[in-house]
This record gives structure tokens, sequence and C-alpha cells, in this order.
């Protein structure tokens, strides 16, 4: 019971993954924010979220401490850990080369999750910790499989699914953006919003303070009805806070867009979606949660709940996204047309001659005829475009 494995990343990989990773996650964030194709610059955005979370987990963990009853995660800003008396585990194997991903219970439990990246590893540990999965796999029973069928698992997928459901809506609700992102370029030599530009400021932080005004209301669907004495009750009261929590953490994403299209800048439209991001992975369904409240988590199994982090994560992103509004130029995170003049030659588009919607868009733009009609637009979708039949700008 004494006995423990510890095992870490090489030391000039994480530094690789610093000086290459990073950049390059920064670099597909400025391509789609200046493409002007609305699909492209979705798609950019969300891989290069991908790419940043990868870089982080790999540049957090300081080490990975193996013991008979629990697997302990050590970062440098907390610890993950998770028992190994319901443990799962998944395998990837590429180039010869094993990642381990352990979950408590199952393998839809992502929050209670420890991944080891083989390739990150020296040879020595990694046989280390083959022979801690061959021999060591788990406190008792070693070759009994977990069951997905125990009454916390079924309840707890319900929870999950509840979740994936709601992040359907959240899928659609980018393609909303995308085709009215479309629209308004094809409509507007630049979008600079429908509100007054006097208004743009208050309006920002009143939708701020509504998306960090989330995180306590989540906090408070976070805790276990545990105080509810018949066992149905109980189990309906998780599953309708779960379907809440869905609902405020996606709910923060989706006020992005009327914050867009009020203030004419994209940037407010991701930073909505990202806080919102935070808040669905921060407050997505444990199995350890539904063990407690159903009362079926074994005897001195216990573990230190994963803290939630998603408050500074947020703060974090708002503050960094408003430094990168702040360093950019007033039209560089716009929705815009792509504008050339005459010649065919590519021209700043200017809405400074007409004062529609209060943020002044109109339809002429800087290097046209002069009439301020004569340049050519790129990009479209539909009806609204000429030369490509799919989602731009």
């Amino acid at each position: 019971m004494n006995k423990k494995l510890t095992v870490t990343y090489r030391l000039w990989k994480k530094l690789l993954v610093f000086c290459l990773g990073l950049p390059l996650a920064l670099v597909l964030v400025w391509v789609g924010l200046s493409s002007n194709f609305y699909l492209l610059e979705v798609s950019f955005v969300l891989f290069s979220v991908y790419v940043f979370r990868w870089c982080g987990q790999i540049l957090n963990t300081r080490w990975f401490t193996f013991y008979p009853d629990k697997i302990v995660k050590r970062g440098w800003f907390g610890e993950t850990v998770i028992p190994t008396h319901s443990l799962a585990l998944k395998q990837n194997k590429q180039d010869g080369i094993e990642s381990l991903y352990f979950f408590h219970g199952t393998d839809k439990n992502s929050r209670e999750s420890v991944t080891v990246d083989g390739s990150y590893l020296s040879e020595e540990h990694r046989l280390w910790l083959d022979s801690y999965r061959r021999n060591i796999y788990r406190i008792g029973d070693f070759m009994r499989a977990p069951s997905s069928n125990s009454a916390a698992c079924v309840e707890f997928e319900k929870a999950v699914a509840s979740f994936r459901f709601i992040t359907i809506l959240t899928i659609l609700y980018l393609l909303v953006y995308v085709v009215y992102a479309t629209y308004l370029s094809w409509h507007y030599p630049v979008f600079n919003g429908y509100a007054p530009a006097a208004s743009i400021w208050p309006i920002r932080v009143l939708f701020v303070a509504l998306a960090l005004a989330a995180y306590p209301l989540l906090r408070l669907q976070a805790r276990l009805p545990l105080a509810e004495r018949n066992y149905n009750q109980r189990v309906q009261r998780g599953q309708s806070q779960a379907l809440r929590s869905a609902l405020l953490a996606n709910g923060v994403a989706w006020l992005g867009l009327p914050l867009c299209l009020l203030t004419g800048n994209k940037l407010d439209f991701y930073m909505l979606l990202l806080v919102g991001g935070v808040y669905h992975r921060d407050f997505y369904p444990r199995l350890s949660d539904w063990e407690q409240l159903l009362q079926v988590a074994p005897e001195g199994q216990s573990v230190p709940p994963i803290p939630r982090r998603s408050l500074q994560v947020s703060l974090a992103l708002l503050g960094s996204l408003s430094l990168a509004g702040y360093a950019g130029q007033p039209g560089d995170f716009k929705i815009r047309q792509d504008c050339t003049d005459a010649n065919g030659n590519p021209v700043e588009c200017d809405n400074s001659h007409s004062g529609s919607h209060g943020g002044g868009s109109g339809s002429s733009y800087r290097g046209g005829s002069d009439d301020g009609h004569s340049g050519t637009r790129r990009g479209g979708f539909g009806s609204f475009g000429g030369s490509h039949g799919f989602f731009g700008g």
C-alpha cells in the first residue's frame, strides 16, 4: 500500500511544445480572424482553442504519481486525484508509443480523468508505467472490470446526455453566426454594430457582468441535494440541476452573438463563447458526485474533489481579449468585405460617409469610384454572394 510510481514529462519536449505549439495556436487565430470567410474563421478559432488546451495540459503537468489506491496528477495550478477502486482505462498507440487515459468509473467521465501522453515520457518511465498498468491495475480484484450498469453510472450518463444535447444547440448557434455574419458582410463594407457608439462600452460591461454572474448560479446548481430523503426525488433534482447547469453555461456562450451585433466587434463574440466553454467544462457532470448523491461510493475511498477554476480562467480570458482589442486597430475585429478598387487592387473598406446603425455602417468604401459602388466585393453565401457559393465574408 505504500509503494508508488512517479513519472514526469521530458523537459526538452515541454520546451518544444512551448516554442512551437503556442505560436501555432496564435497563428491559427490570426489567420481565422483575418480570413473574412466565416466558416473558416470559426473552424480555425475552435482548432486553436484545442491546440491551446493541449499545450496547457502538457506545460501544466509537473508529475504523475501512481499509488495502488489512487492516481495523482500534480500541476502548477493544483492537482487531480482519481481513485483506482473503479478504474477505466483507454489506450492509444501511435508510432509504437502508447498513451494511457485513466478514468474514474467510465470513459465518459472526462472531468475525473488523467491522461499520460507516452510520447513525452522517457523509455524508462514508459516501461515502469506499463508495469503499473499490468501488475497494480487497481486495488482489490485487479482483473474485475468496472461496471457501467450501476445506478450511479446510469444516472451520470443521463446527466452527460443533457450536456451533450445543449452542446448540439451551441453548434447550431455557431452556424447562425456564420450565416448572419456573411449577410452583414454583404450589406455593409464594415459593420460597426447596431448600437450607438457612445453606448458600446456600457453594453459590453453589462454583458461581461452577466457572464460573471452566471458563475455563482452554476456553483449553486452544483450543490448535491443530499438533504432530500426520497431516493426518486433526489435523482430527479440531480438531473434537473444538471440540465440547468448546461443551459446556464451555454447561455453565457449564446450571449456573444447579441453583443457582437450591438458592438460590431467579433472579439466580443469569441470572448463570451470561450467563457461559456470554460463554464461548460468546469461544471460537466462527475461520476463521484452521483456516487455520493446515491450513496454508493465505497467506504474509505473518498478523494479530494477536483477544484473548480472557471471563474479565474474566465477573468484571465476577459482580460487578455480586452488587451487584444486595445492593441489592434479599431477595424481589426469588424465584420467586413474584401474591397477592391476599379482596377481590382485591394483597398481598405470605409464607412465614414454613412451614419446608419449608430456605428456608421453604410455602403461606400475607400478606393471605389465616384458613386462608391463600383468596386468589387468578394465572398458570400447563397443569394448574397457571387464568387463563393458557401459560407464566407
